[in-house]
């Protein structure tokens, strides 16, 4: 489980402001859903890339901030997110290429919201049509579960289907931009620069991104990764583990 033991207070780079931020004593990144754009929904942890905004209207990230010292409480205010609707201003606005990395990628994560409840309304209906022609099951979740349906098996008459996903110019633009800081090896993470290559449906360099180091066996988040490039899938793809 994710524990806290106080606080850190910490300056901020911009103005020296004073804010708190979480002293985990313990983190458990659980979560009822992880994205293939690296958002998880029903996280137990941040899921952001530490891009803050200062009192003062500076857009800064957390790891710039100066440490002062850990406490049990304080009065001093946390730190604050920043708003879906500042992100662009976040990006125009970026002091360095780091904090416009950041920005881009809650902004990448923000874009694709629309297609998760999508996704999620599609995986309803597909999960209401079999448990209505399957009745027996039906009975048993009722009288058994109560929480969750049966889990959704994929057979030959209903093959694995998702909505139409369509990438807007602001998304595309986003994505080509990311892709442009990972070139400038401001993060060497080539599961993300795959996956913005696929969902530009540049299919080709996506593989070869992925296959720059060894895949371990266990790591099912880059397996279903090369199986939507070998399809040439470029939707973003809800999954659990």
């Amino acid at each position: 489980m994710t524990t806290i033991a106080g606080y850190n207070l910490c300056a901020a780079p911009c103005c020296g402001a004073i804010y708190r931020t979480l002293n985990y004593r313990s983190m458990n990144f659980s979560a009822w859903e992880y994205w293939t754009d690296g958002y998880r929904e029903g996280t137990l942890m941040p899921n952001d890339h530490g891009l803050r905004q200062c009192l003062c209207g500076a857009f800064y990230l957390v790891k710039e901030m100066e440490f002062i010292e850990q406490v049990e409480e304080t009065n001093a205010p946390h730190t604050a997110h920043v708003a879906d609707t500042y992100l662009p201003v976040a990006i125009a606005q970026a002091r360095t290429s780091e904090i416009e990395l950041a920005a881009r990628l809650d902004y990448w994560q923000l874009l694709n919201h629309p297609y998760r409840v999508l996704y999620r309304a599609h995986n309803d209906s597909k999960k209401a049509a079999w448990i209505s022609a399957n009745p027996d099951q039906r009975s048993w979740w009722q009288r058994i579960c109560k929480a969750q349906p049966p889990q959704y098996v994929e057979t030959v008459n209903q093959p694995f289907s998702y909505p139409l996903y369509e990438l807007s110019e602001m998304q595309s633009d986003n994505l080509k931009a990311l892709l442009r800081l990972h070139e400038e090896e401001l993060r060497n993470d080539n599961e993300t620069r795959a996956e913005l290559h696929r969902e530009l449906g540049q299919f080709e360099q996506a593989m070869q991104a992925l296959q720059e180091e060894p895949i371990d066996e266990h790591d099912f988040a880059k397996h279903l990764m090369g199986r939507l490039i070998n399809s040439k899938v470029n939707a973003p793809m809800f999954y659990r583990i």
